[in-house]
């Protein structure tokens, strides 16, 4: 009986230190996937660091007016260029063109244009804009 105890307690024991072998072992390698997770996590912090430091450089005010006139050519917007959104012309009150206009594109592509005012609204003024009243009194006209 005393054998048959010790058998039993020698593979109760190998059994245990097989399991706690393999339990170690997968640990390990779990502690590994861990590193390598977190050394992805630090680059991926430092690339985002140094993203934001370019995007900061990039935007600095200062550098896109100075890229603005260089290059663009822009300039301020004069008072006959700024309307209110009233008095643009409703789709409804443009007329179709016979001929159509064309307009070349800043991409260098000329597309045709078809819609003009009617000359009823078409009232003399910066970018041919009728006030809202006129428009109104225009409509009611027959």
């Amino acid at each position: 009986m005393t054998v048959r105890l010790g058998l039993i307690s020698l593979l109760i024991a190998l059994l245990a230190a097989s399991g706690l072998y393999i339990l170690k072992d997968r640990v390990r390698h779990l502690e590994n996937q861990l590193r390598g997770v977190e050394i992805a996590i630090s680059a991926e912090r430092s690339r985002l660091n140094r993203l934001r430091a370019e995007s900061a450089l990039l935007n600095q005010p200062g550098r896109l007016a100075r890229l603005a006139t260089a290059y663009l050519e822009l300039q301020p917007a004069q008072p006959g260029q700024i309307v209110k959104i009233t008095d643009i012309p409703l789709r409804a009150d443009l007329e179709l063109e016979k001929r159509p206009l064309t307009a070349l594109l800043p991409s260098g592509v000329e597309i045709p244009l078809r819609l003009k005012p009617p000359e009823r609204l078409a009232l003399p003024g910066p970018l041919g804009h009728v006030p809202a009243k006129d428009r109104q009194a225009a409509r009611s006209q027959p």
